[in-house]
């Protein structure tokens, strides 16, 4: 019975303790590289189940890719002998299966606005981002022939919903960029059916989805906060060099570039995030021989103007440097908490953990909150 006493606490122990980090990373209170450092650290194997984790991920993501790729040879090879109501049934049921296959994979727990963080939550939401591209596609083929703007704004309005939805159920950077993706298919076909989509026009509605990103990943209203201020900045700047095309909006599309870049590098005051400030650097940069080139009509050459982009370049590094060290390290305020939260937590567990490896053979380990909602009282270890 003493050797049973002994022997019971080493053998439970390992097995609560992973259990309890697997819970604390479904929850969002660690993500999985800091469960896996305090395994490391404690000598806590893994269950089957997070062994299995990469691979399982690997599986979805394959599966997923070839149920696309599958659905699209098939309907490329039988195009012509399809009917309309084939082709729209067709796509249709390949929509349903990929929605099915993500909310199965996300499971009943599925943390509703929460950071995905694992494996499984991952998969789910690529296959929701892909059942958002191939809802706008069904919604296409059921409008009949010609499809105009209109029609086109309509589906991609469908997809843009369903990609929303999957994104507060699962918030992941697939579905942030699913959703941006067919915000601007939507937005610039809109613009298209109430007016000519020109190089100005189009430029505005770049400029107008790239702002609301990053509005919206500044107000933390994303959880993918980063991300959304990359994506976002990269379409505004986007926005404001499309008018380049037309030679009346030259001196439009590089004055907005350049008040772009000196806004993210007054941003980033605020929002200590190299983003902001490689985004002002880089619009800067691109306004000033921009500038140049079309003041001179073109007399200065191709040298000169690489050497001046050098110049502001190195000007606009200066700022950047400048600006960094007036502001302190270059991380958000949230995503800094976020970390350091974690990091914290991961080491008040280690700690306990410890603690409670070091008890004597006889004393009761000690059971923490994560291990009490993983393990209800009662249960057999």
């Amino acid at each position: 019975m003493n050797a049973q006493r002994v022997s019971h606490p080493a053998r439970s122990r390992p097995r609560s303790q992973d259990h309890a980090l697997t819970s604390l990373v479904e929850r969002g209170v660690l993500t999985a590289e800091q469960a896996g450092i305090v395994r490391d650290e404690l000598g806590i194997a893994a269950t089957a189940e997070q062994r299995r984790g990469p691979i399982a991920e690997i599986v979805g993501y394959l599966g997923g890719a070839l149920i696309l790729t599958g659905a699209v040879v098939l309907v490329a090879s039988s195009w012509d002998q399809l009917t309309e109501t084939a082709r729209t049934t067709l796509l249709g049921l390949i929509t349903l299966g990929l929605l099915t296959a993500g909310l199965l994979a996300a499971g009943r727990h599925a943390p509703l606005y929460t950071l995905v963080t694992t494996a499984r939550l991952r998969v789910a939401s690529m296959l929701l981002a892909l059942a958002s591209v191939t809802t706008a596609i069904t919604i296409g083929l059921a409008t009949p022939d010609p499809v105009n703007e209109a029609e086109f704004a309509l589906a991609g309005g469908a997809g843009l919903v369903v990609a929303a939805a999957s994104y507060i159920l699962l918030p992941s950077v697939a579905g942030l960029l699913a959703t941006t993706g067919l915000l601007v298919f939507t937005v610039l076909n809109t613009i298209g059916t109430i007016t000519d989509l020109d190089e100005l026009t189009a430029g505005i509605g770049l400029f107008g989805c790239g702002a609301l990103l990053t509005v919206l990943a500044l107000a933390r209203l994303l959880r993918t906060r980063l991300t959304g201020i990359a994506v976002g900045l990269a379409l505004a700047l986007a926005g404001t060099q499309t008018p380049l095309g037309e030679d009346e909006w030259r001196p439009l599309a590089y004055i907005a570039t350049f008040v772009l870049g000196i806004g993210c590098l007054v941003l980033y005051r605020w929002v200590h995030t190299w983003i902001v400030l490689v985004a002002g650097v880089v619009a800067v940069s691109l306004a000033a021989p921009e500038a140049v080139w079309d003041l001179t009509d073109g007399a200065v050459g191709g040298a000169a103007v690489l050497l001046i982009a050098g110049v502001v370049l190195l000007i606009a590094s200066a700022i950047g440097f400048r600006l960094h060290r007036t502001t302190g390290d270059v991380a958000t305020p949230d995503d800094a908490t976020r970390d350091e939260q974690g990091a914290t937590r991961a080491q008040e567990g280690a700690t306990r953990a410890g603690q409670s490896a070091t008890r004597d053979d006889g004393a009761q380990p000690a059971v923490s909150e994560a291990e009490t909602e993983t393990h209800p009282p009662g249960g057999s270890s």
